[in-house]
C-alpha cells in the first residue's frame, strides 16, 4: 500500500531513530527502501526494523539521485509513495492523515508541516527587514507559492479557517499517488543535500493534479549537522538550483526577478561582514561562484 524511501548519509543515529519511529506505524508501511551514500556500507548497522526493508548502497552523494534510484526499487502495484529525510521523525497518524486528505482533496501529493525547533527558536524578523525582504523578492506574504526569483514559501499556518490548502509546491516528506507520478524524475544536476530537489519535484507533479498541504499534520525535522552544507556550499546551491526552479517554472533560464533576489541576499550578506566576516565573505563567494557555475554549464559535486 505504501512505500517509503529514505535517502540517507552518514547519519547512522539519525535513521536509526528514524527507522524505530516508523516502527510504530508499521500497519500502514509495506516497504522501507534506503538509499544509502554513507562512507561505509551501513546495512550491518541499521535498526532491525519490523518493516521490509530493501538497503541499497550507492557512491553517488545526491540525495535527489538517491530518490531517483529509490523510484527504481518500487513495486509498480504500490498505491502510495512517500519520501522521508533522515533526520525528520513523523507522527504516529502522519501517513493515516495524509492518506486520508489526498483521497478526499482529489490530490496527487499531499504534505503535512515540518516543525523545526531550532528555527522556531530564532529571533522574529522586524518589520523592516520584512518589508526588505518583501522588496527584494526573498519573502511573500502569499504562502505555499514559489516566486520568480525561484524562493518557495513554505506553509507554516494559514490566516483562513481552512485547514487543507493547495499549494504550488511540497516539502520532500510529502505523500504521493504513486500511480499518476510514477514516471517523474527528481532533478539530476543536484549533488549533495539537493537544495530545492522537492520544489522541481512539486513543479512537474503540480502539472498532473493538484498539490495540498494539511495543516494539522506535522512531523518533527531535527535538522542534522551532519553532512550540511557550509555557507559556500549553501550559497553555490541556492544560486545554482534555484536558476533550474525558474527556468521549470517560467520557461526562461535568468528571470530578472532571479538577479534581483540574488542582490538582495549579497546585500543582506555584506551588512554583516562587520559582525562575522568569515560567513559572510563564504557566502558572497558561493553567490559567485553559484554564477559561474551557471555560466559554464557545471553542476557541482
Amino acid at each position: 500500500m505504501l512505500t517509503v524511501i529514505i535517502p540517507t548519509r552518514n547519519r547512522e543515529k539519525e535513521l536509526n531513530n528514524l527507522l524505530g519511529a516508523l516502527d510504530k506505524i508499521d500497519n500502514v508501511i509495506n516497504e522501507i527502501i534506503i538509499i544509502d551514500s554513507s562512507d561505509e556500507n551501513s546495512h550491518n548497522k541499521i535498526y532491525n526494523s519490523k518493516i521490509k526493508i530493501v538497503y541499497h548502497h550507492t557512491l553517488i552523494k545526491s540525495a535527489a539521485i538517491q530518490r531517483n534510484i529509490g523510484i527504481s526499487f518500487v513495486n509498480a502495484s504500490c498505491k502510495y509513495l512517500s519520501f522521508l529525510d533522515d533526520d525528520v521523525l513523523p507522527n504516529v497518524d502522519y501517513f493515516d492523515k495524509l492518506t486520508d486528505t489526498l483521497n478526499n482533496n482529489n490530490a496527487i501529493g499531499v504534505s503535512g508541516i515540518a516543525l523545526n525547533s531550532k528555527k522556531l527558536n530564532k529571533k522574529k524578523k522586524n518589520a523592516l527587514s520584512t518589508i526588505y525582504r518583501y522588496i527584494f523578492l526573498l519573502d511573500s506574504n502569499r504562502k505555499g507559492v514559489i516566486l520568480n526569483s525561484g524562493v518557495n514559501i513554505p506553509v507554516i499556518t494559514s490566516t483562513s479557517s481552512h485547514k487543507i490548502v493547495q499549494t504550488e509546491w511540497l516539502i520532500g516528506c510529502a505523500l504521493w499517488d504513486f500511480q499518476k507520478i510514477k514516471d517523474l524524475r527528481f532533478d539530476n544536476r543536484l549533488f549533495g543535500q539537493s537544495l530545492g530537489e522537492d520544489v522541481l519535484f512539486s513543479l512537474k507533479a503540480s502539472r498532473i493534479g493538484p498539490l495540498v498541504v494539511d495543516l494539522r499534520t506535522y512531523l518533527e525535522h531535527t535538522e542534522s549537522d551532519i553532512e550540511r552544507p557550509n555557507q559556500f556550499e549553501f550559497y553555490r546551491m541556492w544560486v545554482r538550483n534555484r536558476c533550474y526552479i525558474v527556468s521549470e517554472l517560467t520557461g526562461k533560464k535568468y528571470q530578472p526577478a532571479f538577479h534581483w533576489c540574488n542582490l538582495g541576499k549579497s546585500i543582506i550578506l555584506f551588512a554583516f561582514i562587520v559582525k562575522n566576516p568569515v560567513k559572510s565573505i563564504s557566502g558572497l563567494m558561493g553567490i559567485v561562484f553559484g554564477y559561474f557555475d551557471l555560466i559554464r554549464g557545471k553542476n557541482a559535486n
